[in-house]
This record gives C-alpha cells, structure tokens and sequence, in this order.
C-alpha cells in the first residue's frame, strides 16, 4: 500500500473483485465486460465513493488479447483498477484445469488477499448494480460487524443490441424485460443452520475486509468447480460474528442470463443403494438421520457439466457440514491457509485508472 504524507496508509472505501477470462465463455464476452466494467465506473464516479476494482485475468488464453489491454485506460478520479494476472502454472495444479480455464472461487481469493478497500465485495464482472444500491454504499454508514446481501435479478433479454445502449436506456430495459428474483430461501430445517441469504450471494456479499481476511477469503477447492463456496462463506462471516443485513429490493444486482446457469450444469450422481437407502428413510420418516447419513458417507456426489474429470463432494458434506460448525460459532478450522489467495507469491499487475486517493 501507499502512504500518505501523514504516515498513514491510503485506504480506499470500497473494494470491487472480480474475475475474467478472454476465453469467450459467452456470445460478445469481451463486449460485456468492458460495457459493464465502464457502467460501473461512471456510477462509482457519480457518487464519490473511494473505490478500487480488482480483476483477477486468471490464465490468459496465449492467442487471445487480454482482457486489461482491451478495457484499456480509464479516467476515473475516485476509482482505482487493478489487474492482477494468475499464470497457467498456477491453473495447472488444480484438478479439472483441462476442461475449464478458469476457476472463480481461487480468482476471488487472489484478489481479496491483494484488496485495500475498508469494505468488500465479490461481482461477476457481467453484472450490473442497481444506482440505488450504489447510492446506499456511498452513504458511507457500513457496520464492520455486519454482512450486507441484496438479491440478484436474471433478466431475459434477447440479442446483444443492448451493448450499444445508453445508462439509462439499459436500466430502462433492465426494469422492464422478464426477470427472476432470487429471493430469500429458506433453509432446510434438518440441517440446523443459520437462516441467511444464500440464494445469488456469489454476486454480492459486502463485508469488512479485515473480515474477508480474518475467514482468509473463499474455502479452499483443489479443483476448478468452487461449488457451494459463496454459501460457505456467507455462514462463515456469520460464524466470525457478522450480523446479516439484507437491504431493500431496489438494491439489486441485474445479470443478464446466459445459458449456463448453476442449475443447469450441475446434476446429482446417485449409486442405486443410496438411492435405495434414502427411500427406505424416507417411508421410516427418518429424514434427520438419512441427512446426517448423507453428510458420514458422502452421497449423491454431484457432477458439473463439461467436466467429467471431478466428481464433486455432496451438498451436505462440502457445505451443510461447514455450515453447521458455523451455526455453533465454530471457526476452529480455517478454511486456507496461510499462503491463500497465493499470498506468498507476486504476481504481475497492471494499472489501468488510479484515483486520487492512490495518488503517488
């Protein structure tokens, strides 16, 4: 970090991370990003609010641009952004890395444990924050013991004809095409654990980011899969003492769907004996002892769509186990370690906007 003329260390408010890859994962991929990079930070610069964007451009394709050359520089007095490239021999040590180049959950941590803001927050770079939700953070009023969650919106709207769009015409078409809320869910009562907002908090859960690093950023994964982790730790700031504080509808985050979505690519693996045994619970009305059967033997394992290589822990061991330790404030078990987020290793970045607040 800088530091100021005063000695003290130069912290911006807000931090921002997010994830890219130059892949072309979806229709217009580098088009979107940089639309929704620029749409944020015309927001961030309407409403003053002393910021930093960390995108973590993790494994390059070698015969595409990056994604920093193509955002290119940016003029944004209140917002500095960072990119913070993650090499391929970095990718290569996780399983899966063949069939999928980029794993969100291990970007992420890579830009936390670099974050310098007060207060921080994940977002899918394709996404878009409501101007009320921007207006709220710069109220500037956070609690350091709370954990904010607003609800995604999925928005149906077809072409691409909207990257050429204006600010408020794309808000306009935001407000009025078919859309999903993910709404608060409730959890399921044999699992015995805190009650919060999981559904959508991959895309937004702002939190301190002494908390952040207190929790040492998302679960571990030696994989490229990263499931459950935004849930995990959700209860995990829960389980360190954030108080959950879920704001108005009109703070939303917009996604315009693709394809892909969580519950389209990840399917249970049953073997005909679970299947078998969870029925027979099932007619005994034993649901609590077939969900802690579940968690000891580790069924249905699940399976993402396109990677055959990884087969994926069962909800309720990679997560509902977690959770419950979070639900009796059990931290014993640090989800990393101390080098997470590749904290012992420096990585190249690139500047591409720095605020005045990250003056030299």
């Amino acid at each position: 970090m800088s530091e100021s003329r005063k000695g003290e260390t130069r912290r911006p408010y807000l931090t921002i991370v997010g994830w890219t890859r130059n892949d072309g994962y979806t229709a217009n991929y580098a088009e979107r990003i940089t639309h929704a990079i620029g749409l944020l930070m015309r927001q961030l610069e309407a409403h003053r609010i002393p910021s930093e964007l960390i995108v973590v451009e993790w494994n390059p394709p070698i015969d595409r641009p990056r994604m920093s050359d193509l955002v290119g520089r940016l003029n944004a007095p209140h917002t500095t952004v960072r990119f913070v490239e993650v090499g391929e021999e970095y990718h290569r040590r996780l399983k899966g890395w063949k069939e999928r180049g980029l794993p969100t959950v291990a970007a992420l941590s890579v830009g936390i444990r670099r974050a310098r803001g007060q207060f921080l927050t994940p977002k899918a770079l394709d996404t878009f924050y409501s101007d009320e939700l921007i207006a709220r953070i710069s109220m500037r009023d956070l609690d350091e013991g709370c954990v904010y969650r607003v609800d995604r919106c999925d928005v149906q709207i077809d072409g691409q004809g909207w990257l050429g769009a204006s600010d408020d015409a794309l808000f306009g078409l935001l407000a009025g095409s078919p859309m999903q809320r993910h709404v608060r869910q409730q959890q399921s009562p044999q699992w015995k654990i805190r009650d919060l907002h999981t559904n959508g908090c991959g895309d937004f859960t702002l939190l301190s980011t002494d908390r952040w690093h207190q929790m040492r950023g998302y679960p571990e994964d030696t994989t490229v899969l990263g499931l459950d982790a935004d849930s995990i730790a959700l209860h995990a700031a829960a389980g360190y003492g954030a108080r959950e504080v879920c704001w108005p509808d009109d703070c939303a985050v917009y996604k315009i769907v693709q394809a892909m979505t969580h519950n389209q690519r990840v399917f249970p693996v049953w073997k005909t004996w679970q299947q078998g045994l969870d029925r027979w619970l099932l007619e005994l009305n034993q649901r609590d002892l077939g969900h802690r059967i579940r968690m000891l033997l580790d069924y249905p394992k699940r399976r993402v769509l396109g990677i055959e290589s990884v087969l994926a822990p069962s909800i309720e061991r990679n997560f509902v186990a977690r959770a419950t330790r979070f639900a009796r404030n059990d931290v014993s078990r640090p989800m990393n370690d101390a080098n997470w987020g590749l904290g012992d290793v420096l990585l190249p970045e690139r500047v591409v906007s720095r605020a005045a607040w990250d003056a030299d």
